[in-house]
């Protein structure tokens, strides 16, 4: 289907053109040539067949039918558990949504909070998050932490104002480390959270976050923008950092108890806040969790549907009134309160009319074209600005504004190959941030405790394949078993089957002296094949993100040494995006069923670049479609693992290397895969080189069958006509391009005329008359005229 521009919605952001397709969802960002492609596709101007193949691999703006999360998903499993225990509070911040304080009466009686862990627990609930007032201020918070922790595989949070572990240290020493969690309330700086909280605040502040982090425990730091203290969050990231928290969480402000809605701050002087805390925690490798949370649901596969928040469906909360509320920022209201009878906590949660109703509310009707991205209006806000779910959030013009940021920054922060050349700087899913095990429907997580939200990608691959080390997975197993000349060298015991898709050890024609490198080198086999191929002057380098694997490697390439008599394998820890070798310096990079499952591409080829010589190689392995995978493919998890859902189409796979500043990309090879889910995938080995630094510019002729090529460097050359180009592609056989030297002559070294049957090329000195002169005697020439013409002398 042709590039449909007014099917797409244009958003510029800063210098970057965003394009969103609202149904899809799916977006892309092209380079400033391809913008002016576009432009002049719109106008109906007839554009240059650079500007045809970048139309060509825009992506379609196909919808398909759907009527809202309601018809979508199934209300199968409770995830988080949410218990308001008191409203009791050592404190009486002037701003708490819930008018907390010491006198304050409300408290969740410890056997309610006790009945309704466990009857969490079979709805399948593994993550319990304790709210208050101040949960340290609840006599049984120790029997209730316990409960949350009897039940397998569980995490606590403990949402606290951080003034608590001096009175309690024996309690929070009891707990496990790696299965309690702690979010830390702070209103900005000394001054300012002093003035909310009371003089000595922060300080008291400071001495819990240290004698938490010194116990072990994970901790993040939360603050509540305000007008007030707008400016202090670019510090608080600083501050996040040197107290040693994993992540800052922003909670936005809400209009509730002692909170007024004039403390909500500017909107501009929010984002710029925002932007620059984030800039400053990821410098400090701090997590900012709701641009984590955010970047889960921008950096999804395009297709994937965000619908709506994880309350009422996967998560719930228990007030201290006993009621069930959608989330706890709606504990108190009454109009969204439900009793929990006699059915329990089950009951409730299934057949609450306040829950089904929000459960109906959708995004699919609404006019927004971020709806499917961003999931439309948090029903917090929505319900807390205009008394409805589906009401006015006055954040959501914030995540519309975080988001087109967002992607342009991704955008920015890989090089731009071929800036001359209409082409993409992203499209949506070559980043991939989600992780989540869901369909093409998936829910944003509440603007609550977004660090419990999931782990991220990178986690997953990393589960997968450390596993995989210890106990083989059949589906990964590579189907190409190589031949015993190639291995006959790695003693038995290390010739293990990799994981892999191909042999492209087997088609990068590696020569002696030079240097190889292997992403996701596994166990190390196709690394040791390398190793001989290169000698005892080259070098084989294998890369891996696992130690288990690098482990592994490292003993087959020292018995592999013995054999050889000379060890030239080296096996390194890194990651595909941050390769641990200098700039050019290594001639050959061969990957099998590894670049998948890079999260990020763009950044993983132009790592690649970086790190290949001038005029070096790329020869990888992997899975492709010939259609782009359903959405419901990309989000699962296991998929990812097996190198399924991070496929690219070979339209994409080809455009993204060509984009990258790759030249002479070519498909050596393709056989079927695997079938899931009803799509084909293809295993494909691909070459791509990297362009020398002044490419060499070649007399050439391409022969046809085609009434033209496109070559490397963009030029057009149409069949039978010779023109001087920049060369990157070999054809040494001279099937399509003839090469010709100084005097016409084919320069190709394999090419062969015709063998012993015809003799059409000119001997040395020889000329074009002298030839004629002998093809005219040829008395079965005659009839084609080729003899020179015969002159009347008289």
């Amino acid at each position: 289907m042709p590039f449909e521009p007014d099917r797409w919605t244009h958003i510029a952001v800063d210098d970057a053109a965003v394009y969103l397709f609202p149904q899809g969802p799916d977006w892309f960002v092209p380079n400033p040539a391809g913008q002016a492609a576009i432009e002049r596709a719109a106008a109906g101007c007839a554009g240059s067949v650079d500007d045809a193949l970048f139309l060509a691999r825009l992506p379609e703006a196909v919808a398909t039918p759907y009527a809202g999360r309601h018809e979508a998903l199934t209300l199968s499993r409770l995830g988080e558990l949410w218990l308001h225990v008191t409203d009791r509070c050592n404190l009486a911040c002037r701003h708490c949504l819930f008018c907390s304080g010491p006198a304050a009466g409300a408290e969740l009686p410890t056997a309610v909070a006790l009945a309704r862990v466990a009857e969490a627990a079979a709805l399948g609930c593994r993550v319990f998050a304790l709210t208050g007032g101040e949960p340290f201020c609840h006599p049984g918070l120790s029997d209730i932490v316990a409960a949350a922790l009897a039940v397998p595989g569980s995490h606590v949070a403990i949402l606290t104002n951080g003034t608590g572990f001096s009175d309690q240290s024996a309690l929070v020493a009891s707990w496990p480390r790696d299965r309690v969690h702690f979010q830390v309330s702070c209103d900005g700086l000394a001054p300012r959270h002093d003035a909310l909280r009371g003089t000595g605040a922060f300080a008291r502040l400071a001495d819990d976050l240290a004698r938490a982090r010194a116990m072990g425990f994970g901790v993040t730091l939360s603050a509540c923008p305000t007008r007030d203290n707008v400016a202090d969050l670019p510090d608080l990231a600083d501050l996040a950092a040197n107290v040693g928290a994993a992540g800052l969480h922003f909670m936005w402000h809400f209009a509730a108890g002692r909170g007024r809605d004039d403390h909500r701050p500017d909107d501009d002087a929010l984002f710029a806040a925002v932007t620059e805390a984030a800039r400053r925690a990821e410098a400090a490798g701090v997590a900012v969790d709701n641009l984590t949370a955010l970047a889960g649901q921008v950096f999804s596969p395009a297709g994937t549907r965000h619908d709506g928040a994880t309350s009422g469906w996967e998560s719930v909360a228990i007030g201290p009134d006993g009621r069930l509320y959608p989330s706890p920022a709606l504990i108190g209201e009454a109009a969204v309160a439900t009793p929990v009878g006699p059915g329990g906590l089950a009951a409730a949660w299934r057949h609450s009319p306040v829950l089904a109703g929000l459960r109906r509310v959708t995004c699919a009707d609404s006019d927004d074209p971020w709806r499917f991205v961003l999931g439309g209006p948090d029903p917090d806000h929505a319900w807390r600005h205009d008394g409805r779910f589906d009401g006015e959030d006055p954040y959501l013009p914030l995540r519309r504004r975080l988001a087109g940021w967002m992607i342009a920054r991704e955008a920015a922060g890989v090089p731009d190959g071929r800036p001359d050349r209409p082409g993409l700087r992203l499209k949506m899913g070559e980043t991939h941030e989600s992780c989540h095990a869901h369909g093409e429907v998936a829910l944003a997580h509440a603007n609550c405790l977004l660090s419990m939200a999931g782990t991220t990608s990178l986690g997953h691959i990393k589960d997968f394949y450390t596993e995989a080390a210890a106990v083989e997975k059949g589906d990964i197993v590579n189907p190409v078993r190589y031949p015993l000349e190639l291995v006959d060298h790695i003693p038995e015991f290390f010739r293990v089957r990799g994981y892999g898709c191909g042999s492209p050890v087997a088609d990068a024609a590696l020569a002696p002296g030079e240097t190889v490198m292997d992403l996701g080198c596994g166990a190390g086999v196709e690394c040791l094949i390398a190793a001989r191929q290169v000698g005892p002057t080259g070098r084989a380098i294998g890369v891996d993100m696992l130690p288990a694997m690098l482990g592994r490697a490292a003993k087959a390439g020292a018995a592999t040494a013995e054999v050889l008599g000379y060890a030239n394998a080296v096996f390194l820890q890194g990651y595909l995006e941050a390769l641990p070798v200098a700039d050019g310096s290594v001639d050959c990079i061969v990957s099998n069923c590894v670049l998948n499952l890079s999260t990020k591409k763009r950044r993983l080829y132009a790592e690649i670049l970086r790190v290949l010589a001038p005029g070096g190689r790329l020869v990888f392995s992997d899975v492709a479609t010939e259609t782009p995978a359903p959405a419901v493919i990309r989000n699962d998890p296991t998929l990812r693992g097996e190198c399924i859902s991070g496929t690219l189409t070979q339209t994409d796979l080809v455009a993204i290397l060509e984009e990258a500043g790759f030249a002479a990309v070519r498909i050596l090879r393709r056989f079927p895969y695997r079938v899931v889910g009803g799509h084909d995938f293809y295993s494909v080995t691909v070459e791509a080189k990297k362009p020398l630094a002044a490419p060499a510019r070649r007399r050439v002729l391409y022969r046809g069958p085609f009434r033209a090529v496109a070559l490397a460097s963009g030029e057009l050359l149409p069949a039978g006509e010779v023109r001087e180009v920049e060369l990157h592609e070999d054809d040494p056989a001279g099937a399509f391009l003839l090469v010709l030297d100084d005097r016409g002559n084919i320069a190709n070294p394999d090419f062969d005329a015709g063998g012993s049957s015809c003799c059409c090329g000119l001997a040395p000195n020889e000329t074009v008359a002298a030839l004629l002169q002998k093809t005219a005697n040829q008395p079965a020439l005659a009839p084609f005229n080729i003899g020179p013409p015969v002159r009347n002398n008289s």
